[in-house]
């Protein structure tokens, strides 16, 4: 059987003033209607029903994920007592999902991506499904990058190992950490690298083998768990693992080290909106290309980001900056700074602003 593994761990930080310790970055609606965990549910919701689809997250955002996704069951929302990564979080939910169903097929979804294709990445999850049932492969999705992006890790390719439906999936040479923009335009000339998605598509019995390979104490403290599933004391033996294991990455615990790795090339629009800057190719433009949502006049201004849904806001006379108005807080910064916004974290706590964070 087919499930959906949705990761809503992540603070959002990188949106402040917006995103918020209670309201990070996926329980908002920063674009359209639908808040960006809603709006990844939807999207696998023809391949995958609700019933079949796990969110991973924190303890602080349970009941706000239980409210917008009310048509998920109550089991399949999995609480960690703290963010310790990627490689823990998987295996908290590959394990629970094991114990329900040995023959688990999981798509892994992070909660706060946008993909603009979506019928196209339907048919590509389709399709690695059907491999992923074949044998013992790890799958992962690499985005055809459009420009040497230094804000994402690459992944490099090699031959062919299969092809279905005339897709093929590539043989993975190795994981590239996010490089410097001279590395970044050498691997768009190459021609065989690809962006990492971080959504991957496995068998649970065989990501559960690579655990007990790579990541051993890690298998150990979810083994020990596994009698404590869907019980009253689920949530003890949760907490009593996660203080025996440590923080990493799939990518890095698992992924670099594995031989049965494949890659899928996927042209599906996407982004992970990582951060205000991002959403210069989401959101709509005025005449002067400012990237904007809610209400903007601009005179003599480019290229700027704005979200002010409350007010209006006027620019004059500026260019590349990012303006997010709300009701508490106002940020002003270069876009060339996006990712800097996470620091004023500890900035605010300093200065005795913890109600802003």
């Amino acid at each position: 059987m087919f499930y959906a593994m949705l990761l809503a761990g992540g603070s959002g930080t990188r949106f402040w003033p917006e995103s918020r310790i209670v309201r990070p970055k996926q329980l908002l609606r920063i674009i359209g209607e639908r808040t960006m965990i809603q709006a990844t549910a939807d999207r696998v919701a023809p391949l995958i029903p609700f019933e079949r689809m796990m969110v991973v997250c924190g303890f602080a955002h349970k009941e706000e994920i239980r409210f917008q996704l009310g048509s998920i069951p109550q089991r399949m929302i999995v609480v960690e007592p703290q963010g310790l990564n990627t490689a823990p979080c998987i295996a908290l939910g590959t394990y629970k999902l094991a114990n329900q169903d040995p023959e688990a097929v999981i798509t892994v979804l992070p909660a706060d991506h946008t993909i603009g294709k979506e019928a196209e990445f339907l048919s590509l999850m389709d399709i690695a499904h059907r491999v992923a049932m074949e044998g013992e492969w790890l799958i992962t999705f690499g985005i055809l990058p459009m420009s040497p992006e230094t804000g994402y890790g690459y992944i490099q390719y090699s031959d062919v190992a299969k092809t279905v439906d005339s897709q093929p999936l590539f043989r993975v040479k190795r994981f590239v950490e996010k490089p410097d923009l001279q590395k970044a335009t050498e691997y768009i000339a190459q021609g065989n690298y690809l962006w990492n998605s971080g959504m991957f598509v496995w068998q649970a019995k065989t990501i559960i083998r690579a655990f007990e390979t790579y990541l051993p104490r890690l298998a150990h403290a979810m083994e020990k768990v596994v009698p404590h599933f869907d019980t009253p004391r689920e949530a003890q033996a949760v907490l009593d693992a996660y203080e025996t294991i440590s923080s990493v990455s799939i990518d890095y615990g698992i992924m670099e080290k594995a031989s049965n790795v494949l890659v899928m090339p996927a042209d599906v629009e996407w982004n992970d909106v990582g951060a205000w800057n991002s959403l210069e190719k989401i959101w709509e433009k005025d005449q002067d290309g400012n990237a904007f949502r809610g209400h903007l006049i601009s005179l003599q201004s480019g290229s700027c980001i704005v979200s002010s849904m409350k007010k209006l806001t006027a620019l004059i006379g500026v260019e590349d900056l990012i303006v997010v108005d709300t009701a508490d807080a106002l940020l002003v910064c270069r876009k060339d700074r996006a990712q800097e916004v996470k620091n004023l974290q500890e900035l605010l706590k300093i200065q005795g602003y913890q109600e802003l964070l």
